[in-house]
């Protein structure tokens, strides 16, 4: 199999994404299984190993996770960071579809910590779209387009179309997420074309399963019908019976979607031998459940309920508790069809309770992922509150003995001035050098000290109240609306928190930053911020001539960095501009940054000031510069940061 298809992530076609291989029948793992109780190296375990993760997937993910742990062993005893990080990955791959997405991400960054040590460009940026890959099932749209979109800004400009292709296809299925299905087949039909050119014909027709959903949701099942029966063709004339039969499934849930119930047997019954052959147990269950349900359109509803108990079954066996809560659901009606009026209640009672669960596990577990955030960062706050006490003992012991060093310098040229008045020059010479060490160890101290303040005083209460937030939760109704509108307001409040916190860990972690460094900075959050905001372009432009080793201290580089951020702020609130343009240059020796809008404008005048405005100027103040804005109604404003450079 190509390794493209490992680094760079994939899902089944059950989900609208791309094709794994054509080889997951079990005598292919029977034959790898065999190869691995022969293997006699360890680098032929490995590799052994990680075909069998990558091929149990489809079969069975708990065996996938055995062997990929397995092979995590195997291969650092190896000293080969290249085949350490194909395990990680591969092993992300089976935690990502058995939904085991924290421990996925995990997975992935190690496994792009490792491609880093091994300067890999392809393989990095397709650890990168991996990641995007989890991002994008934990419904975390925004994370996976910037992780998708690096990856396709690196395969473009690299000139490797296949790699790009399989980017486009994500994003694709990203809109398809969202619903938004016009631009999701404008990108996918793109992606089929591409694919049928290269005769690559697995994954063209993944690709046409995917155009085939799209159809569907837009209720056009003429031309669904006709992409999903392209598709199944190609998958019976390779002979890959796993995606023969999802794709009889997909056929069956259409034709159930058309009240076509005989036509939905037909293709359900069918898709259940091909299932059974391969082993693909939750697919045979789905296939049950597409039964039951043309049965129960035909009012047989006998036969409707043995093929729902079935399916309950093997849903149980999987500990597929979504499902299970979607069959108690449907079979409250068979059973009361069928005039078994406490079977019905019943089915409807275990509904509401494991609905219920489902609801609090989900909520239970964001909050204990941004509990184990909020105590990693706590933890990282102290590890700095003690080194910064070691530095305050260090320079005080240095202090004193350097001014004990300084008495008895100066006690000695008294006592032989005249003697050594040459040495006495060169004595205090050494002291001016000894006291500017002094001087500028107490101001690094001192930024220090502001940035340790700001990581306490604002990240930590804005992570208190997230977490106050979600606890608050508990209290409500699971009532869709409303905890809808609760998880948007604390998802925005959480990412306006981390975006805060990277900055300011930046700001600590650098005692001098480079002008290339913050211009780099400023750029990822105009990104950021076109990727949030729609209709509006942001446009960043940095004079040629400055040079970008040039070093600044890294309080004063987050001061700047502030500033920018309030005034595009400012600018998304109120002004409603069409376009921002950010640029830098140097003017008489200064240094002269510029946020203009094209927006509504203000005069300051007649306008009360609030906090962003009064924390630019005073922020321009400590920088020892001056910030001057310039606005007129209905023609923008211009913010205008001039600091002197030193």
């Amino acid at each position: 199999m190509n390794s493209f298809y490992r680094f760079l992530g994939v899902f089944s076609i059950l989900l609208y994404t791309q094709v794994l291989s054509a080889q997951t029948t079990s005598e292919l793992l029977d034959s790898l299984k065999t190869e691995l109780s022969e293997a006699k190296t360890a680098n032929d375990r490995s590799l052994i190993l990680s075909e069998l993760t990558w091929y149990y997937v489809p079969v069975s993910q708990d065996t996938a996770i055995m062997f990929g742990e397995e092979n995590i062993e195997v291969a650092k005893s190896l000293d080969n960071p290249d085949m350490l990080a194909q395990a990680y990955s591969d092993l992300g791959y089976a935690n990502m579809e058995k939904g085991e997405l924290i421990k996925a991400r995990k997975n992935y960054q190690q496994a792009l910590e490792l491609r880093y040590e091994t300067g890999d460009s392809t393989k990095i940026y397709g650890t990168i779209t991996n990641l995007g890959s989890v991002y994008q099932r934990d419904f975390q749209s925004d994370s996976a387009m910037v992780n998708y979109l690096k990856a396709l800004s690196f395969f473009e400009r690299t000139g490797n179309d296949r790699n790009a292709d399989f980017v486009r296809n994500n994003i694709g299925v990203i809109y398809l997420e969202m619903r938004n299905y016009p631009k999701a087949l404008e990108i996918l039909q793109e992606v089929a074309e591409y694919r049928k050119a290269q005769n690559d014909d697995y994954l063209y027709a993944s690709t046409l399963t995917n155009i085939a959903s799209i159809y569907k949701n837009l209720k056009d099942y003429q031309n669904s019908e006709k992409t999903y029966l392209e598709a199944l063709q190609i998958f019976i004339e390779e002979g890959d019976d796993y995606y023969t039969a999802t794709t009889y499934n997909n056929l069956a849930t259409l034709y159930n979607a058309q009240k076509n119930s005989k036509l939905s047997i037909s293709y359900a019954e069918k898709g259940l031998e091909l299932a059974a052959q391969v082993g693909a147990d939750y697919d045979y269950a789905l296939l049950e459940s597409n039964l039951a349900q043309s049965y129960h359109d035909l009012k047989d509803y006998t036969q409707s309920r043995e093929y729902y108990l079935r399916a309950l079954s093997h849903f149980k066996a999987q500990n597929a508790e979504d499902d299970i809560a979607t069959m108690y659901l449907l079979m409250s009606p068979v059973y009361a069809a069928l005039g078994m009026p406490d079977s019905s209640a019943y089915y409807t009672e275990s509904y509401s309770e494991l609905n219920k669960k489902l609801t609090e596990q989900e909520i239970q577990q964001l909050t204990s992922d941004l509990e184990a955030r909020y105590q990693s960062e706590q933890k990282d706050a102290a590890i700095s509150q003690q080194q910064l006490e070691l530095r305050n003992k260090n320079i005080q012991l240095y202090g004193s003995l350097l001014l004990a060093l300084v008495l008895g310098v100066v006690g000695y040229l008294l006592y032989s001035q005249q003697k050594l008045k040459n040495r006495q020059l060169k004595q205090e010479g050494k002291l001016k050098v000894a006291l500017g060490q002094i001087e500028t160890q107490n101001k690094l101290q001192e930024q220090r000290v502001l940035i340790s303040r700001d990581l306490h005083d604002n990240i930590g209460a804005q992570l208190t109240f997230i977490i106050s937030a979600i606890e608050n939760l508990k209290y409500f109704d699971p009532i869709k609306d409303t905890l809808t509108h609760r998880y948007d307001s604390i998802a925005d409040f959480t990412k306006q928190t981390i975006t805060e916190l990277r900055d300011t860990i930046w700001a600590m972690n650098s005692g001098q930053i480079t002008l290339g460094q913050l211009s780099a900075r400023i750029s990822d959050y105009l990104d950021r911020a076109g990727i949030s905001t729609r209709g509006i372009t942001f446009d960043f432009d940095v004079d040629n001539s400055l040079d970008p080793d040039y070093s600044i201290v890294s309080s004063k580089g987050i001061q700047i960095y502030r500033i920018v951020q309030e005034a595009i702020q400012n600018s998304l609130k109120y002004a409603y501009p069409s376009q921002i343009m950010v640029s830098v240059a140097e003017i008489d020796n200064q240094f002269q940054l510029e946020v203009k809008d094209d927006g509504t404008g203000f005069e300051e005048s007649k306008i009360k000031q609030g906090n962003g405005l009064y924390n630019m100027r005073k922020r321009a103040e400590e920088l020892g510069g001056k910030l001057d804005i310039q606005s007129e109604n209905g023609k923008g404003t211009a913010v205008t940061l001039i600091i002197p450079k030193k």
